[in-house]
């Protein structure tokens, strides 16, 4: 039986940058899923078995820490993996996001191919 491919969640409010980092992730073996708010990010995650999720800090409605602190509470969630996307200088969201057990930070504007190959670690390895 085959096993079928990773969701992954990506979560910003702006489309480019969507588009950037689903475009950085084409060579993942995985399905995108996208959200526009924090908000929809969690309703996303708590319908679907999402395997790992990017953030985007500033987001329309919750932000991605508020997001990914309702996460950490909800005991199904609280071990999914999450990449953090924030702007340059934000030292104190990078000190949070340890905090909550944040895989991985990129600055913008972040490599594609950085991003892709964290994202493959961060994925379980395929079964047989």
């Amino acid at each position: 039986m085959t096993q079928p491919a990773p969701l992954i969640l990506i979560a910003d409010d702006e489309p480019h940058m969507l588009r950037l980092v689903g475009f950085s992730l084409k060579s993942v073996n995985a399905t995108l899923l996208t959200a526009t708010s924090g908000l929809d990010a969690l309703k996303i995650i708590r319908e679907r078995p999402v395997t790992l999720a990017i953030f985007d800090v500033h987001m329309k409605d919750i932000d991605g820490l508020t997001a990914l602190r309702e996460l950490r509470q909800d005991p199904v969630h609280s071990n999914l993996p999450v990449i953090l996307l924030t702007g340059a200088g934000e030292t104190h969201i990078e000190e949070q996001g340890r905090a909550l057990g944040v895989q991985a930070f990129f600055r913008k504007p972040f490599s594609p191919a950085q991003l892709a190959a964290r994202v493959r670690e961060l994925l379980p390895a395929p079964t047989a």
